[in-house]
């Protein structure tokens, strides 16, 4: 792997090449640009908004804060994951003509999604920290907010490490790219995303079976979403959100299972640049 990476290094003005390449591609023509990257999650917590207060009830101060927490992380994970599931196959011509390292088609894909995953915090952090402040709707600056750039090291990991898995795998098997959209369709509701992991632990059944919370967490998407709401926002008691678990405490941040989280991320890194290393020069057998 450490010969893999100092030829991928070497490669490294490619790399750059071909993500300014992307990025110049995905808005061209595009009079908004990057707005578009925000715009979509912007326009779900209005309408998640309303129906968790107009129709659910739900008194959380500032739910519109706590769904975009969810929502930014969410949205770089599976789209990053989905753009590079296809990319090997969208440059197969230039696979099969042109010597590179293989993983620099999917990588400069990753790193796309990644410069707009930043700076959908950039825009996060600008509105609720800054300008909705001055109408008391804002959020507070927190010392935790320190460990923002961590945990957004720890989900790069996670994403690039799938990524590379998911792009190899969908050379030869491209039911992968079908499966993984089913899949993040019903992720969506089973993860913390719109609500906190807090609701999850209050249900009757991880009552009943207090490790079913701790197998929950352990999906690392999961793990890394809830490290950004527990560090970034104040602690909102589940009654918040969910009206019969009015009176239940907000749970502390489990500095413990994120630990594992990172873990698992820095593996599954590993693995996917493994696997893909593995797969990378039969690329050009693809029946």
């Amino acid at each position: 792997m450490l010969s893999e990476l100092k030829e991928l290094w070497r490669f490294r003005e490619l790399l750059r090449q071909m993500l300014a390449r992307e990025l110049k591609i995905r808005y061209k023509n595009s009079f908004f640009g990057f707005l578009w990257s925000i715009v979509p999650p912007l326009l779900q917590v209005v309408v998640y908004t309303f129906l968790v207060r107009g129709v659910f009830s739900a008194t959380a101060k500032n739910y519109s804060a706590y769904a975009l927490c969810g929502l930014i992380p969410w949205t770089f994970f599976q789209t990053a994951i989905l753009d590079s599931c296809q990319s090997l196959l969208a440059n197969y011509g230039v696979i099969r003509k042109i010597y590179l390292p293989r993983e620099i088609i999917p990588l400069s894909y990753v790193l796309s999604n990644m410069i707009h995953f930043v700076l959908g915090w950039v825009v996060y952090f600008a509105v609720f920290a800054v300008i909705l402040r001055f109408f008391g709707l804002g959020i507070p600056l927190l010392p935790s907010m320190l460990w923002l750039p961590v945990i957004i090291l720890v989900e790069s990991l996670l994403v690039t490490g799938l990524s590379l898995w998911m792009s190899a795998l969908n050379v030869f098997y491209e039911d992968v790219k079908f499966l993984l959209s089913t899949l993040f369709s019903l992720m969506f509701f089973c993860l913390p995303i719109l609500y906190p992991a807090d609701v999850v632990y209050y249900s009757e059944m991880i009552q009943r079976h207090p490790w079913l919370y701790k197998l929950y967490l352990f999906n690392p998407i999961s793990g890394i979403i809830t490290a950004f709401r527990k560090t970034i926002l104040e602690p909102e008691s589940p009654g918040s959100f969910v009206v019969r678990l009015q009176g239940k405490p907000a749970l502390p941040m489990d500095w413990g299972m994120f630990a594992a989280t990172s873990l698992i991320s820095v593996m599954v890194a590993i693995a996917g640049y493994s696997y893909f290393n593995y797969k990378k020069w039969q690329f050009v057998e693809r029946p």
